[in-house]
C-alpha cells in the first residue's frame, strides 16, 4: 500500500460551498463541489479548510499554525481574493465622498500571495491558485442594499455598479499574474464562468456565490487543472 498524496483546500466561502437558499431564504452549505468524487478520481485524499469570510492574510496564519503543529500536505489549493476585495459597505453609504479601502488593499494582497508561495515551497508543498468566478454588480449591489444602506450613496463613491465587477476582475487578474509570475498551477475558475452566455444563471440572489449549477462549473474547472497537472506529471494521482 501506498499513502494517497494529500492536497488541502484554503480558501473562502466558495470553496466553502456555501449558498444562498431562495426557499428557506438563508446561507446553506452545498455539496455542489463533489470533493470526495474528485478524491477518488484522482486517487488523493482532499482536506477542505475553507472558511466563510477568509481573506489572504486570515489564510495565511491558519496554514503557518497547521504546518507549525506538524501537518503535512503535498499540496495546497488556494482560493483567495473575493473577500480581500471587499469593501466596509455600511462606512460607504455613510461617507461616500470619503477614501474608503478594501479589507485587503491590492498591494498587501499581491505581496501576502507571494510570500505564501514561496512559504509553501520552502515546506516542500506545492502550491495550486485559482482565480475569481465574476460576480452580478447590480445583484450584490441590491444584496447589500437589501437592509437600509443608500443606494444613491453607494453609487454616489462608485461612480458605476459596474465598479463592483471591475474591482473584483482586478484582483482576480492580479491572481493570474502572480501565477505566471510565479511558476503556479492556475486553475481558471473565472475563464470556466465566462464561457457561459447566462453568467448569472450560474450565481446566487447576492451576486456573489456561485449557486449550485455555478458550484457544478467549478468542479469541472477543477478536474480540468487537475488532469493537465497529472498529465504533467505523467500519473492519474494530482
Amino acid at each position: 500500500m501506498y499513502a494517497k498524496k494529500i492536497l488541502s483546500i484554503f480558501g473562502d466561502s466558495i470553496m466553502k460551498g456555501l449558498v444562498f437558499s431562495p426557499s428557506r431564504e438563508r446561507y446553506i452549505l452545498s455539496d455542489g463541489l463533489r470533493i470526495p468524487e474528485l478524491a477518488d478520481r484522482y486517487s488523493i485524499e482532499i482536506q477542505n479548510f475553507s472558511r466563510v469570510g477568509c481573506t489572504i492574510d486570515k489564510g495565511v496564519a491558519m496554514i503557518k499554525r497547521r504546518i507549525d503543529e506538524g501537518a503535512k500536505y503535498d499540496y495546497i489549493f488556494l482560493e483567495y481574493g473575493g473577500n480581500d476585495c471587499d469593501f466596509n459597505w455600511k462606512a460607504v453609504a455613510a461617507s461616500p465622498r470619503d477614501e474608503h479601502l478594501p479589507f485587503t488593499p491590492l498591494d498587501k494582497f499581491t505581496c501576502s500571495y507571494y510570500e505564501l508561495i514561496s512559504y509553501l515551497r520552502s515546506e516542500g508543498i506545492k502550491p495550486v491558485m485559482a482565480n475569481l468566478p465574476p460576480v452580478s454588480a447590480s445583484r450584490y449591489l441590491r444584496w447589500i442594499c437589501r437592509d437600509g444602506l443608500s443606494r444613491d450613496s453607494i453609487l454616489e463613491w462608485l461612480g458605476d455598479e459596474n465598479a463592483i465587477y471591475r474591482y473584483q476582475e482586478t484582483y482576480s487578474r492580479r491572481i493570474e499574474e502572480i501565477s505566471r509570475d510565479t511558476g503556479t498551477p492556475l486553475i481558471n475558475l473565472r475563464d470556466a464562468f465566462l464561457s457561459h452566455r447566462r453568467i448569472e444563471e450560474l450565481i446566487c440572489v447576492d451576486g456573489i456565490h456561485p449557486n449550485e449549477q455555478g458550484q457544478k462549473i467549478i468542479n469541472e474547472a477543477i478536474q480540468e487543472g487537475f488532469d493537465a497537472l497529472s498529465r504533467a506529471a505523467g500519473s492519474k494521482a494530482v
